[in-house]
């Protein structure tokens, strides 16, 4: 099948976008528009709190111009703090369909002026008075990691956020030995700008962006290793961390490195290094070190080699999702994801491996402070459920879609999710992290405003 860009996962919102850039209506217009139009009463429900509830309240800008929460209320993880990794990329893409394409831009530009001079971005920003200690933030360096950031004049929002300040950069997780996250933000630096450059169209704003976007291509590619995969433990995840070649890393980079020689040819700039040719190594290496007879393995520890035990994992749909598996592996792969019931934790899409109690302690980096659990990601996350959602538009899996979207919208409580549900023994889950979190509510978006075809009348 071909490469799928975010245009294509995404299409119809473009429109949306446009439009309210062009003053022909409001982003509230189009979305009071689609909820008439969304058949199902529980998705209705769910994408109405998503947007109202979650993703438009923590849109507060108090810290700079593009500034977000991402809880709905501030609590959990800061009302100062950014997390450029993961949670603000997923969240950037849901304003961008929900037209704030201004607020998107602008926290693009404090994400720029954190990267390290190799390139690397911070998968987390703090305030400037921030300091290392002994246990979340002990990878952490002081001063190195301090950047200063004068933000732009922009008419509307609070004082306080034109105000330049001292930052604190978070490059190193606090389990320093295997160092999961290593490539989460500069990955979702460059996919945030593809996203960005999709709804803008702007020449003028990717050449001016285009150069920094290499600079985090190189910091990637600096740590691709001498068996042709890039040296990432967890993507997304820190415990188990993943120590060594996690595969959901491997589909991250390739599909990053794809949408860098994307944007590098609409720039038509000279590319400092073939993106889509380094896409294919790593395809290629991927290919033959993770497949195992119709499945993926789940990652490759860096002494024990591969670990394929915990059933089916997460690095199966991002294969999917991101188009690198083969046509010839997805005839294989892709009835077997679909005739597993695994990944639903007590009916909850979805979860990281389909044999959640089954990771062994020699998985785990032991660290000297308490944790709150060692499997705490072995659990039903919105980033799971975003791959397992690309994975059905790519396969057209449109019921399964319908009905994954329904079972999020439904485990909304008062209109919040909460960050993780953890697989219970007698087949229940029970929910876990930060409460209010904006993780299922921006996927809810992503989906629903990404597939109006499929949701609506």
């Amino acid at each position: 099948m071909k490469d799928l860009t975010r245009r294509d996962l995404l299409a119809g919102t473009g429109a949306m976008a446009a439009a309210v850039a062009m003053g022909q209506t409001t982003a509230e217009d189009q979305v009071k528009s689609i909820l008439s139009q969304v058949k199902d009463p529980a998705i209705k429900a769910g994408l109405d709190a998503a947007v109202h509830k979650n993703l438009l309240p923590a849109a507060v800008e108090t810290q700079y111009p593009g500034f977000f929460t991402i809880c709905a209320d501030g609590g959990g993880f800061g009302s100062d703090t950014t997390w450029p990794g993961l949670d603000s990329w997923q969240m950037a893409g849901a304003y961008l369909l929900l037209g704030k394409t201004r607020l998107v831009e602008d926290y693009f530009a404090f994400v720029k002026a954190s990267q390290a001079a190799d390139g690397n971005i911070p998968f987390a920003i703090f305030p400037g008075e921030t300091r290392p200690n002994n246990n979340y933030l002990r990878g952490m360096k002081f001063p190195e990691d301090r950047f200063h950031y004068v933000p732009p004049t922009r008419n509307g929002t609070p004082k306080s956020s034109q105000e330049g300040r001292d930052w604190m950069r978070l490059f190193l997780h606090w389990e320093t030995k295997s160092k999961p996250l290593a490539i989460l933000g500069s990955v979702c630096y460059i996919l945030t700008a593809a996203e960005l450059y999709d709804a803008n169209r702007s020449q003028a704003w990717l050449k001016a962006n285009i150069e920094s976007l290499q600079h985090a291509g190189h910091y990637i590619a600096s740590l691709v290793a001498v068996n042709g995969l890039v040296q990432a433990s967890g993507f997304y995840v820190e415990l188990p961390p993943r120590e060594g070649f996690d595969g959901v890393s491997q589909c991250y980079a390739i599909h990053a490195f794809r949408e860098l020689d994307r944007l590098v040819r609409a720039a038509r700039v000279p590319s400092s290094m073939n993106w889509r040719d380094l896409a294919d190594a790593i395809t290629t290496a991927f290919s033959r070190q993770f497949w195992i007879d119709d499945h993926f393995a789940e990652y490759i520890h860096v002494q024990r080699g591969v670990v394929d035990r915990h059933g089916l994992s997460d690095t199966n749909l991002a294969a999917v999702a991101f188009g690198v598996a083969s046509d010839r592996q997805l005839r294989k792969l892709w009835p077997r994801l679909m005739a597993e019931d695994g990944f639903w934790y007590g009916g909850m899409p979805t979860g990281t491996m389909t044999k959640p109690f089954s990771t062994e302690e020699w998985e785990n980096d032991p660290v000297p402070f308490d944790i709150p659990s060692l499997t705490n990601d072995v659990a039903a996350m919105g980033r799971v459920w975003y791959l397992e959602a690309l994975a059905c538009k790519r396969m057209r899996a449109w019921d399964r879609l319908r009905s994954s979207t329904k079972a999020v919208c439904q485990a909304a409580k008062d209109g919040y999710w909460r960050e993780r549900y953890h697989p219970m023994r007698d087949g229940s889950v029970a929910t876990g992290g930060v409460e209010k979190y904006c993780e299922y509510p921006a996927i809810v978006i992503r989906v629903v405003l990404g597939n109006k075809d499929v949701f609506c009348r």
